[in-house]
C-alpha cells in the first residue's frame, strides 16, 4: 500500500470520527426532550405540540401528512443517545415510544 493510500484511509477514518461527533453534538444540542415532556405529548395531538417541547427531532422519511402515509419523528434526549419516536397519521399522533429519557 502506498503512502498516499494510507494517508487517504487515515483521513477517511478521521472524517468519520468527526461526523459521528458532530451528529452526537447535534442530537444533544438545542432543546432535548425530557421524560416529563414526553409524557405531556398525548395521542391525538398534532406535530406543533411536539415541537413546543423539543428541537432535537428528525423526520425519518420525506412523506408529508398529505401523502396519506404515517410520518415518524425521532427526538433525542440530553445525552444524545436516549430518544423518543412519535408516529403521526394525517398530522395526528397515534403512537409513541421512548428509550432512556430522564
Amino acid at each position: 500500500m502506498t503512502k498516499s493510500a494510507i494517508a487517504g484511509l487515515c483521513g477517511l477514518g478521521l472524517g468519520l470520527l468527526v461526523a459521528i461527533g458532530a451528529y452526537e453534538g447535534f442530537a444533544a444540542a438545542g432543546d432535548p426532550l425530557t421524560l416529563a415532556e414526553y409524557q405531556q405529548i398525548k395521542a391525538g395531538s398534532d406535530e406543533k405540540t411536539l415541537f413546543r417541547y423539543a428541537s432535537t427531532c428528525q423526520q425519518e422519511h420525506e412523506a408529508s401528512p398529505a401523502d396519506g402515509y404515517p410520518v415518524t419523528w425521532t427526538c433525542y434526549g440530553a445525552d444524545g443517545t436516549s430518544n423518543a419516536v412519535f408516529f403521526y397519521s394525517d398530522g395526528v399522533l397515534f403512537s409513541k415510544a421512548e428509550t432512556g429519557l430522564r
